[in-house]
């Protein structure tokens, strides 16, 4: 063959290349969704459903104040939590947070219950219907508050603020270290 017929079918090669290319690159692109007040921003969400291996817990009905309590079959962390865990601005943001939910006074919201957990995913232990995650272990922390003998939950990854979580769901075993 002569050069001058290769040029046509490198030129044809390099065309189809490129288009496949394009086309895995559009394929592996992320759709950004605005976080919400409150998030952690550690969470990659999308639209699509995420995949669970354990049934989550229904909450029972908010009284419009914003807060679900934790129904008592959810597993949560609660005991003495140490005052330099307590005195945290994570965890007294977490505390304002849930006082504005229930509107109630900072005073009337209890620190019941912290640990240091791994979480199976993005999500936090906090997954939304319809969202899907970093399909990755990350390192955080469970909160649990108190308001009138009712156990509230919240979420964080490792160094970040606590998200309210109204359905918490379990961290990976083994992951969990205790503060208490």
């Amino acid at each position: 063959m002569t050069s001058t017929t290769m040029r046509p079918v490198r030129r044809r090669s390099a065309l189809a290349a490129g288009v496949l290319a394009l086309a895995l690159l559009a394929g592996c692109g992320s759709q950004e969704t605005p976080e919400e007040p409150g998030s952690t921003g550690d969470a990659a969400p999308t639209t699509e459903e995420p995949t669970t291996e354990e049934p989550t817990v229904q909450p029972t009905p908010s009284d419009d104040t914003g807060a679900t309590p934790v129904p008592p079959q959810a597993a949560l962390p609660t005991g003495p939590v140490p005052p330099s865990v307590a005195e945290r601005p994570q965890v007294r943001k977490a505390v304002a947070d849930l006082a504005q939910r229930l509107g109630v006074e900072e005073s009337a919201v209890t620190v019941a219950g912290h640990r240091e957990v791994t979480w199976r995913d993005g999500s936090l232990g906090c997954p939304e219907p319809g969202m899907m995650y970093t399909q990755a272990l990350v390192p955080g922390e469970q909160l649990v508050l108190e308001v009138d003998g009712k156990l509230y939950a919240y979420h964080a990854a490792t160094g970040r603020d606590f998200s309210y979580c109204a359905n918490p769901q379990e961290p990976a075993p083994g992951g969990a270290t205790s503060t208490m």
